[in-house]
Formats: structure tokens, C-alpha cells, sequence
């Protein structure tokens, strides 16, 4: 699959000097050799303090070990934290790389570098919390190639991959972004993996929302559970029965003990509430049928861990089952957040899932379930922490997919619930996403039925209501001078004099194709200019930037920076077929104002010789002849360059038929039917479609050699010039 040749993926790089951290990948050298070759400027490691775009490759250092991995998501942490002023209030680059296998860790055949995975898991936190930021995650499958052409690869996708947030480069050459796909529960269920002889071994389970989730397994299937929980089961000072909730319970321990300070009654209060919670949870999986047995256990600590389980074996036999759903929350900006409370997350998570999988390693695992979070596949500002050790627990799921085969394995990235961790804060966050909160006892039913869906993915997300849109897609790329030539060998701008709905066309096809690059014909709709009487086209040097903002399945655009602004909607997953375009063979040649030389002139690239332009009321033909565009089709802008000549085609039709000078401010529809090679000529063909008063409507057509369709506009809206 060829990538999008619009430069669009330096977002933020006008001007900017990009700081290019190795983080042991010993890939920089040869990174910053290429953006040289670019006209990039790049300062290799050092201080990142007040730096505006940063590509941060410590996610393809090697890793031996999940703790090398879990390093090195620390150190770019660390990074993030350090130009979060400047990309929060400022905007800039913020781009990560890391190799968990071209595709996200989707596949787990990557084993360790699965820990890794958290790193884009931050860049997405990264997009919401710092809005006027260009971010981007790129996993990069190292294999067998050397530095040099690693470097090339990532080089490439910084420059022309367009402004997709997630972008996946495998080994075989494709280029792959992220999507969710709705899976309803088919009618043909698998039995779950459970029944009285299970021994499933729960963290986390004794409070929050997965007392609910114990309560449904306990109806239909009555295990034996052992629960692993912080809270230490020692008794409540007598007298507190009717003390039923906090501010009760302060209350009555602050009578009793006048010298004790508020904020140790505080904590008094609270582990009371918690002891309770754990014991009516336990009663109530006992009034269920099920034998259960609690453990006070941290699952950070591998002795604790080891000792646990090894009584969990002598009460109830061999471990079958095991569903880690312990987890904390420090809800801070990347900016705000301490040492202390990312480690506390990351470690409940991870540490936690590591010495669980190490302790249960020959154990009889019919089920492993890792309760996720939906914050690792959208971000959720706050959550930087949590959604990368989330992200990490899915790519863990692939893996053990793959080594435990007669295991049903599966991360389940939920929604928000009612109740648990979710505050009203979080909530009300989340609902201005678009997400409802899952009611404890629909949850509880939902995971019950996920573990009898057989093997489906390794990673589900389980949400009530839509699932939040991505962040809004932003790239930038430089204008060129009044020359017209591209402005250094890595071509990042446009020529001068470009439309700006041409640059558009261009821009936005790219962006549509970083969001979903299997769609065959890209379809952008309602192109129009914010300003429809402010036509001009960029002069001098400058920048335009493209900003998409997904919704369902369409991606809202604009183009911004051009003297007009442009606006689209491009539909996913929409790919029309062409209409049928028949010729003009009896028009008039072009008036003789052009002195037989050319219409439009892109030196090698593309010219409309005036010679072959035909204008009549009925429409218009012209050829557009391209240089060196047989071979590979990777002519720098070709598309927004056609894109021009075909609206200068039609503003000399529309002076014709009006008779007074026009400017194109609009078009219903632009269809892209072809990538790749375009040939060595284009026909460009018009029809008339609607003239009233003093606009005129038009559609128009590019064929290639072989009268296959390339682009179509239609609808092209012409209006007198202001």
C-alpha cells in the first residue's frame, strides 16, 4: 500500500527545530540524517525545555525483560512531562515510535515488546490534553532491517503519512491505522470456561464494581474464588454499627477521641467503610453457592503474590481461572502528575499482571481475564498513566493468547461503570465524550456473556453508548515562495499559486486515508470556503494546516492558514462508483488570448497546453500532460496541482458562459478513484450542468490513458469574482 503523498505529517514543524531523542534505539543518527535530507533542522538529545516538536524513539530500544520495557515507557514519560507547558499552550509535535510489531502489539507474536505498548497509549492521552499539538504514534516493526532503513521508514511516515494519530508500519511493506469494529454476540455461544471445579484467582475483586461481576459468576456457575485485595480484614471498634455511612462515622469516632486530628478520623473512617464493603461482598457470593476465601495481598509484592497462591492451591486445588482487575487512579495532567503516582498505576497494573502471570505458569489457566480500560484506546485527559498500563494489559492479552492456546484470554477495555473508580469528575469527562456509565448489574451480564464468545479478539471494548471519537487529526506543511518549486528535497511545501480548494483536495484525501487507508475511493463532500468571496490563492511564503475531527463514520476538515479557509466532510467507508462521462467533440478551440502557450504550467510536473483546450456552453476538454509520473506516481502534490488545473478549466468555462471573470468557491463532491501511477496524460473533461443568472454549476472528470476514472469533482460552484 502506497503512502498518501500529501507532506502533511511534520504538524507544527514551520520553523521548528526538531529534537530527536534516541532513548536506546540507536536509531537517531541515521533519523536525523534523513530530516536533514528533508529541510528539517534537528538537535539530537539534550535538554528538551522549551522545545516545540520532539520525536522520542526509546519504544524501538531492545528489551530483554518486561522490566527493560516498562524503563524505558518511564523515561518517555519523562519526556512527555517535559514539554507539556509548551505543547499544551502552544501546540507543536509530539511524535512517539515504538515496535510492538507494525500493528499495535494486535497480533502478539512480539512477545516482551508487548510491555512496551503503552507508549502510543500516551500519545493518545497527549492529543486530548493538548489541543493545539500535532501527536503521533507510530509502531514500527524493526525485524531483520538495519538502522538505516528503519529510519527511512519512520522519516517517511513523519513527512507524508498525513496527520493519523495511530499508524502501524509493518514488515511487509503495508501501512496500517486503528479502528473498532462493532462485534454483536452472535446467536451460536461457546460454553464459558467455568464451572463449581474452577478456582479462579481475582484481584481487585472485593470491592468497587467487581463485586457485581463476582455476583453474576457466582449465580451462573458457582467457582471457588479466592480474592487478592488491599484491605486488611481487622475488626471495627464496637459501638459503630448504626454508623452506616462516612460522615456518620466521623462523626461518631471524632466524639469518641476529641484529640485525634481530621485527617487520621478521615482515614479511620474509610478503612472501616472498607472492611465492611469486603465482607458483605464476600457474604454475598457465599449466599450465591460459592466457596470463597479472602486474601489480603499485594500484588505488587512477588513473595506475597507466590505465598497467596500457594495457599490458594492447598485450600482449593489448581488454578483455572484468573481475572486481574485491580487498579488505582491519580487523575493528573502529564504536566501535574508525580513520580509516586505514576509508578502507584502502572504498578498495580503491570507489576501486579507480571507476578500474577509468573505464579500461575503451571497452573491449568482455562481462563485469564484482564479487566482494561477504554482510556487506552481513545486517552482520557487525567489518565495518561492508566491508559498506557491498560494499553499494555491488551497487547499482554495477544501475547498469552498465543502462548496458552486452550485458554479463553481476552482484555476487556470497559467503558465507564456506575460506581468504583469512576467519580463524577471522570464521568462527567467521559460523557462529554459520548459515553454513557455501564450499570454494575449490565456490566456484570456483559462480562459474563463475553467469556462465552469462544475466541474473538484478545482485546473487546465494552461501552454503553458510542465510543468516544479520537482526537481531532492536525498536520501542518509550509507554503512555498514565489518561485512555484517545492522548497528543499523533502518537499514539505506546495507550490505557490496553488487554490486553496486545491490544497485541500489534496490535504484532506490524506487525512481520509490516514484514518482508514483500505477505502479505495476517497469521497470528500460539501468543499467549500469559509469566505466564499476570498478566492486568491496563497502568494509568498507561509503555511496551511489541516485539522480533522472524526465523527462516526465521518471526518470533519478544515484547511487552514490559506488566504480562505476550506471545509469538508469526507465519508469512511463509502466508495461510489463512477458516472459515466461522455465527450465533447464539437466544441471551439480556447480564444486565442493565450498565444498558443499554456493554461496552467507546473514546469516538469504538469501543464495544460492552451493548444488542446476546447470552451463551449455545453462544457470543456483539455489535456493535462504530467512528467515523470509513469514509473511510481510519487510526484510531489500531484494531486493538489491537478486538483488546480481542473478549477482553472472550469473558471475558463464558467467566464465564457457568464461572461465576466468567476472563482470556484465550492464542490459537492470530490471522488479520488485512483492511487498510485497516473500516467503520462490526463483528460479533462467538463459538463455544464446548472447556469443561473451569474453563477454557474459544473462537473468535471480526470481520465487516464485508458479512460479509467482518476478524480471527479462535481458540483463545482462558480461565483463572479468580488
Amino acid at each position: 500500500m502506497e503512502l498518501p503523498s500529501a507532506g502533511v505529517g511534520m504538524g507544527g514543524l514551520t520553523g521548528a527545530v526538531v529534537h530527536v531523542v534516541d532513548g536506546g534505539s540507536g536509531l537517531a543518527r541515521d533519523v536525523v540524517t534523513r530530516l536533514h535530507a528533508c529541510g528539517i533542522e534537528t538537535v539530537e538529545g539534550g535538554s528538551l525545555s522549551g522545545a516545540s516538536a520532539v520525536l522520542l524513539l526509546g519504544g524501538m530500544a531492545p528489551v530483554e525483560m518486561p522490566q527493560d520495557a516498562l524503563t524505558v515507557m518511564r523515561e518517555v514519560f519523562t519526556a512527555a512531562q517535559e514539554v507539556a507547558a509548551v505543547m499544551a499552550t502552544y501546540g507543536g509535535l509530539f511524535a512517539v515510535v515504538q515496535d510492538t510489531g507494525g500493528d499495535f502489539g494486535l497480533s502478539g507474536g512480539h512477545g516482551d515488546r508487548a510491555w512496551l505498548g503503552g507508549i502510543a497509549a500516551l500519545a493518545r492521552t497527549a492529543a486530548r490534553e493538548w489541543p493545539a499539538a500535532c501527536v503521533k504514534a507510530i509502531d514500527c516493526a524493526r525485524g531483520p532491517r538495519d538502522s538505516a532503513a528503519v529510519a527511512e521508514a519512520i522519516v517517511a511516515e513523519l513527512v507524508s503519512g498525513g496527520p493519523a494519530l495511530n499508524v502501524g508500519l509493518p514488515l511487509d511493506g503495508r501501512r496500517v491505522t486503528l479502528d473498532t469494529v462493532v462485534a454483536p454476540h452472535g446467536a451460536e455461544l461457546a460454553d464459558a470456561p467455568l464451572d463449581e471445579d474452577s478456582v479462579v484467582v481475582v484481584t481487585g475483586g472485593a470491592r468497587g464494581v467487581t463485586p457485581a461481576v463476582l455476583d453474576e459468576l457466582a449465580t451462573r456457575y458457582r467457582p471457588r474464588l479466592a480474592i487478592l485485595g488491599r484491605t486488611e480484614l481487622v475488626e471495627e471498634p464496637p459501638g459503630l454499627e448504626d454508623a452506616l455511612d462516612q460522615p456518620a462515622l466521623v462523626a461518631r469516632l471524632a466524639s469518641r477521641d476529641p484529640g485525634c486530628g481530621p485527617v487520621a478520623i478521615l482515614a479511620q473512617a474509610r478503612r472501616i467503610l472498607a472492611v465492611r464493603e469486603v465482607r458483605q461482598t464476600l457474604a454475598a457470593v457465599r449466599a450465591r453457592g460459592s466457596e470463597v476465601r479472602y486474601f489480603p495481598v499485594d500484588v505488587t509484592d512477588a513473595a506475597s503474590v507466590h505465598r497467596a497462591l500457594d495457599e490458594v492451591r492447598e485450600v482449593f486445588g489448581p488454578v483455572t481461572g484468573l481475572i486481574h482487575a485491580a487498579g488505582v487512579v491519580h487523575d493528573k495532567y502529564i504536566a501535574d502528575k508525580t513520580a509516586v503516582q505514576y509508578e502507584a498505576v502502572l504498578a498495580t497494573k503491570l507489576d501486579g499482571l507480571r507476578l500474577l502471570l509468573d505464579a500461575t505458569r503451571d497452573d491449568p489457566l482455562r481462563l485469564l481475564c484482564l479487566f482494561s480500560s477504554i482510556a487506552a484506546w481513545a486517552g482520557n485527559p487525567g489518565q495518561s498513566d492508566y491508559a498506557m498500563a491498560n494499553e499494555v494489559l491488551g497487547q499482554i492479552a495477544a501475547v498469552e493468547r498465543i502462548r496458552r492456546p486452550h485458554c479463553l484470554v481476552r482484555s476487556i477495555g470497559w467503558g465507564p461503570w456506575d460506581g468504583g473508580m469512576v467519580t463524577p469528575e471522570i464521568a462527567a469527562r467521559f460523557g462529554q465524550q459520548g459515553l454513557d456509565l455501564i450499570p454494575l448489574r449490565a456490566g456484570a451480564s456483559a462480562f459474563v456473556a463475553e467469556l462465552q464468545n469462544g475466541q474473538d479478539p484478545a482485546h473487546v471494548i465494552l461501552t454503553v453508548g458510542e465510543l468516544p471519537d479520537p482526537p481531532a487529526l492536525r498536520a501542518e506543511t509550509p507554503v512555498a515562495g514565489n518561485t512555484g518549486q517545492p522548497h528543499g528535497p523533502g518537499g514539505l511545501s506546495f507550490p505557490a499559486g496553488l487554490q486553496p480548494i486545491a490544497m485541500a483536495v489534496e490535504l484532506f484525501t490524506a487525512a481520509t486515508r490516514g484514518r482508514l487507508p483500505d477505502q479505495p475511493i476517497v469521497t470528500l463532500r460539501d468543499i467549500a470556503l469559509d469566505a466564499p468571496g476570498a478566492a486568491a490563492p496563497p502568494d509568498g511564503c507561509g503555511s496551511v494546516r489541516v485539522e480533522g475531527f472524526p465523527r462516526s463514520n465521518q471526518l470533519e476538515l478544515r484547511l487552514l492558514g490559506a488566504p480562505s479557509r476550506v471545509k469538508a466532510v469526507a465519508q469512511l467507508g463509502r466508495t461510489p462508483g463512477g458516472g459515466v462521462w461522455p465527450d465533447h467533440p464539437y466544441l471551439p478551440p480556447l480564444d486565442s488570448g493565450h498565444d498558443g502557450g499554456d493554461v496552467v504550467n507546473r514546469g516538469a510536473v504538469l501543464r495544460m497546453p492552451a493548444a488542446g483546450v476546447r470552451v463551449g456552453a455545453p462544457g470543456a476538454v483539455a489535456p493535462l500532460e504530467l512528467g515523470g509520473t509513469g514509473a511510481s506516481g510519487d510526484v510531489l502534490h500531484l494531486e493538489a496541482m491537478t486538483a488546480d488545473a481542473a478549477l482553472r478549466l472550469a473558471v475558463l468555462w464558467g467566464e465564457k458562459v457568464l461572461g465576466s471573470p468567476v472563482a470556484p468557491v465550492g464542490l459537492e463532491e470530490y471522488r479520488r478513484h485512483r492511487f498510485g501511477p497516473a500516467g503520462r496524460t490526463l483528460h479533462c473533461l467538463l459538463h455544464s450542468r446548472e447556469r443561473a443568472g451569474k453563477r454557474a454549476v459544473c462537473d468535471i472528470a480526470l481520465l487516464r490513458e485508458d479512460q479509467t476514472l482518476y478524480a471527479e469533482f462535481l458540483g463545482v460552484a462558480l461565483n463572479p469574482c468580488t
